[in-house]
């Protein structure tokens, strides 16, 4: 840690880049947000661009990586001399083995890459260097794909987006990608802290945020060099206070970059000001479930995911719960068994030992199954009406 502090404190003054995507041209957005940050030698390089590539979603959704941000960023590293390219991640652990090509081939990634004449590769395919009791917030044993360390230059390309349990998801929590599938939910349980230890392990050469689809009208790239001063700037402009978001401030805190937005040199478009107000995940499931109780601490993504995506179904179906209800998941010690509470569901094998009525096994556990077990405490906001004015349907 005390090296990075020092390295950290010779280097100069974090410049992070906020560029503004004008007429569509992405490609101008990505060569403008790079060159304002001093620009990356890529000349003779090999170069892993590692997009966010969770879900076989589309680009509209906001949860993965634009493709044709990619597909800018491999004419960029071409344009500049870059002998070898290739686009890769780790999907996240919730998705099956057989859905993984389906993150680069449903969302468009594949496409560019083949387009452009590059290599797309699924890191679970690939070998992987293994790591031992590196600290306390870790796994005692865990695997980094070894690309990460044969690449000359990395490019970190996250989505600007929120997350349930780390307020926001951008570059720092964007390496986790790079773990080996199965070590991914054992990262959950001090999900902050093992990141960042994960961020002295995985360092990019820069990390450019993709905000192209967030809001249309005002469709935004973010870049940096420092992976703390970029998040720091990024959750900023999201709405939030970066000291207030642990994963920042940690690593902040950990000598890995700048978090004082007024010690961040900002270049590029004149955006003083703007804020675009994002509502955590927590907030909005509150707002729209006032019955709802949920109790995910230490829960891994492949229990979150699959119980959010289940809420956020109903929510479009405009279901609403008819009565109290409570979702546990994650490792949870016999006390909770204690608090009182009409309606628990217990989701994925870390409540097996303290399960009780409504259980839903696996790791993960299947989303279908989720959704049945939850459908039962759930009725449409048109039902509801109807029994109202009497009518049985």
């Amino acid at each position: 840690m005390k090296s990075l502090e020092e390295n950290f404190k010779k280097n100069k003054v974090s410049c992070v880049s906020v560029i503004k995507v004008k007429g569509g041209d992405i490609y101008r957005g990505v060569s403008f947000a790079i060159e304002r940050v001093g620009g990356v030698n890529l000349k003779g390089k090999s170069v892993l661009i590692k997009p966010n590539l969770v879900d076989p979603r589309l680009p509209e959704s906001g949860e993965i990586t634009n493709p044709e941000v990619v597909e800018a960023l491999i004419k960029y590293c071409k344009e500049k001399g870059a002998e070898k390219i290739v686009v890769g991640d780790g999907p996240s652990y919730y998705q099956s083995e057989t859905r993984l090509k389906d993150c680069f081939t449903k969302t468009g990634t594949a496409k560019v890459a083949e387009k452009c004449g590059v290599k797309w590769v699924i890191f679970d395919d690939l070998s992987y260097r293994k790591f031992r009791n590196v600290s306390p917030y870790t796994p005692p044993e865990f695997m980094v794909t070894d690309l990460v360390f044969t690449s000359d230059v990395i490019i970190n390309v996250p989505v600007m987006k929120t997350h349930f349990m780390s307020k926001v998801t951008l570059a720092m929590k964007n390496l986790k990608g790079t773990l080996k599938r199965e070590n991914k939910p054992k990262f959950h349980r001090n999900l902050a802290r093992a990141v960042v230890e994960l961020n002295k392990i995985v360092r990019p050469t820069l990390n450019i945020v993709d905000a192209t689809l967030v809001r249309k009208d005002f469709p935004l790239l973010i870049a940096g060099k420092d992976i703390v001063a970029t998040d720091a700037v990024t959750s900023s402009i999201m709405g939030f206070n970066p000291e207030d978001v642990e994963m920042i401030k940690f690593g902040f805190e950990e000598g890995l970059g700048e978090i004082n937005l007024d010690k961040i040199k900002v270049e590029g478009d004149d955006l003083k000001g703007i804020k675009m107000n994002f509502f955590l995940p927590s907030e909005k499931i509150k707002e729209k479930f006032p019955l709802l109780k949920l109790e995910v601490e230490n829960a891994c993504c492949g229990c979150l995911i699959p119980i959010l995506s289940c809420l956020s179904e109903f929510e479009e179906s405009k279901e609403k719960l008819k009565i109290k209800l409570r979702i546990v998941a994650g490792e949870k010690e016999e006390k909770i068994l204690k608090t009182p509470f009409p309606n628990t569901v217990f989701i994925g094998n870390c409540t097996k030992k303290v399960a009780k009525n409504f259980f839903v096994e696996g790791c993960p556990p299947d989303e279908k199954e989720i959704k049945k077990t939850l459908k039962n405490f759930f009725i449409r906001e048109e039902q509801t009406q109807d029994k109202k004015r009497g009518i049985i349907i």
